[in-house]
Parts: C-alpha cells; sequence; structure tokens
C-alpha cells in the first residue's frame, strides 16, 4: 500500500439527506473491528452529487481510510501521460476520415465545440478516455469526483489515508486495449450517444437511492460492449490484487474503503471475494 501524498486540490463538502444503500459493514473471519465498504461514482454532476451522511460518520469513527488510486499531483501527471497519444500521434492517425469527421461533429453538435478547438484539445487524446470525457461534457455542468470528496473528510478527522495502488497500474490496465478496441469503444459513444446521455442521467439517480447496482456495473462496460477482456484486465484482476491489502488494512485496524462501485458486482466483484474469504457484509442503511 502507497500512503497519499498530501492533497493539494481544496474542494466543498455539501452532504444531502436521503436513503442510501451504498455502504456495507465488514464483520467475521477473525476480525476485532468493525471496518466499511463503500461503492463510489468516478464522478458526477455537481447538481446531483450525494454524499451518504453515514459515510462522514463512519470514516470519523475508523483509523484507516483507502481509495483505489493515488490522487495527487504526480497520480495527475502519469495519468494524463498515459491517456494521450505519444507526440506527433493524434486521432486522425488511428481513424478514418468519415469517423474522424462523425467524431468532430458530435462535438460540434453536442458540446459546442468546433473542429479547430477539437484539434487543439481533443484530438491528442485516446479514444477510450475521449468516449469518458464525452459523458462528462454531456452532463453541460461541474463535476464531483468521489474519491477526492471521501479524503477531504478523511484528512479533516486525521484519519490516515492509503490508495490501494499505484496510479501507473491503473494506466496499465487502461493501455492493455489496442487502440482498434478503443476506436471501436469510440465510435460506439459516437454511434449512440443520446441513449448513453440518458444511461448516465439515469445511473446518477439510481447511485443516489443506492439501488439497481447491476445496472450500474452494465453501463460502466459502455461504451466497450462487455468487453471480457476488459472486464478482466480492468476490474477481476485489479480486484484480486486489492483483495489481500483490504483485508491487512481490516486485520490492521477499523478501515473505511472506497472503490468504484463497478469493482463490487459479480461473481469476480470484491463483495463475493471478501464473502468467499468468510467475512459477513450486511447492508448499512
Amino acid at each position: 500500500m502507497k500512503k497519499l501524498l498530501p492533497l493539494l486540490f481544496i474542494l466543498t463538502f455539501i452532504g444531502a439527506q436521503a436513503q442510501q444503500q451504498l455502504i456495507w459493514e465488514i464483520s467475521g473471519n477473525g476480525l476485532t473491528k468493525k471496518s466499511y465498504l463503500m461503492g463510489t461514482l468516478k464522478f458526477i454532476g455537481e447538481k446531483e452529487f450525494y454524499m451518504p451522511p453515514k459515510a462522514s460518520e463512519l470514516i470519523k469513527q475508523v483509523e484507516i481510510f483507502a481509495i483505489e488510486d493515488e490522487v495527487d499531483h504526480h497520480a495527475q501527471h502519469e495519468l494524463n501521460t498515459a491517456l494521450h497519444f505519444p507526440k506527433g500521434q493524434s486521432l486522425s492517425n488511428v481513424v478514418s476520415a468519415e469517423d474522424l469527421k462523425k467524431i468532430k461533429d458530435t462535438f460540434q453538435k453536442e458540446f459546442g465545440i468546433n473542429a479547430a478547438d477539437f484539434d487543439k484539445k481533443y484530438a491528442h487524446i485516446k479514444p477510450l478516455p475521449l468516449s469518458i470525457i464525452m459523458t462528462r461534457l454531456s452532463l453541460g455542468e461541474k463535476v464531483r469526483f468521489y474519491d477526492i470528496e471521501l479524503l477531504l473528510i478523511a484528512k479533516k478527522h486525521d484519519v490516515t489515508a492509503y490508495s490501494l495502488e499505484p496510479i501507473e497500474r491503473e494506466a496499465e490496465a487502461l493501455n492493455v486495449f489496442t487502440i482498434e478496441e478503443q476506436v471501436k469503444a469510440l465510435m460506439h459513444s459516437v454511434n449512440n450517444f443520446a441513449a448513453q446521455k440518458e444511461e448516465f442521467r439515469k445511473l446518477m439517480v439510481d447511485y443516489r437511492g443506492g439501488k439497481n447496482l447491476e445496472e450500474i456495473f452494465d453501463y460502466t462496460l459502455h461504451p466497450l460492449e462487455n468487453n471480457p477482456r476488459f472486464i478482466e484486465e480492468f476490474y477481476s484482476k485489479r480486484n484480486a490484487e486489492w483483495l489481500p491489502k483490504i483485508e491487512k488494512m481490516m486485520n490492521d485496524d477499523s478501515s473505511f474503503i472506497a472503490l468504484g462501485i463497478s469493482h463490487l458486482e459479480g461473481e469476480k466483484g470484491i463483495l463475493k471475494l471478501l464473502e468467499g474469504k468468510g467475512y459477513t457484509l450486511t447492508l448499512v442503511k
């Protein structure tokens, strides 16, 4: 486990009152103290942002807080490098002229970004992260990042914070996909963008209610069309790597672990992996 460097971002935490089903209490299997697991979204619209009041209350009670990846300047630089083409390359090198026009037309129509601005700001981003950026831009508002919001709470209460992996590990998982697969994912977003926007808005509502976990997981596979290689490389392998680290934290002291909700679902999801190890998971309402 790598301890987080000091956070350089200053954001404001705003709580909202609503019933939620996003946090599990972990006990049993020899644990002397209770620990907690929370499923999060990577980002959400500022208007739709919701932090379960119970999250702040429980973080105050634990000794260890953990998120997936580092969020310091080094991490942002490494991830930014991984998400961009090498110098001298761009989308024009990997997509057809017809598809490139379709991508630019979509950015113009949906976000008011003309071709010149697209070439300057977006053409050097690899296809897969560009498809995710499209979803974020579709919200038409600022977004909030759950890892940062939760980390601020932990720091406020002097809870020791860790990341389960260096940011290079996530970048490695993303870069497993060939450019051809990434182009397919991007064009899936472009060709189905209206439906994708609607589904993400539904996901934000479902997340606030803590329901339809399986549907939220399915959405995160957009625009990869349930690519089994994506599930294996980005979710299953990393889940297996995190499990012993999570167990060590919980055995060392009471812990609060925040993971992307997509990592919780499925036979190789963290919920099943913990249950398979003999832990008891109880939904915190």
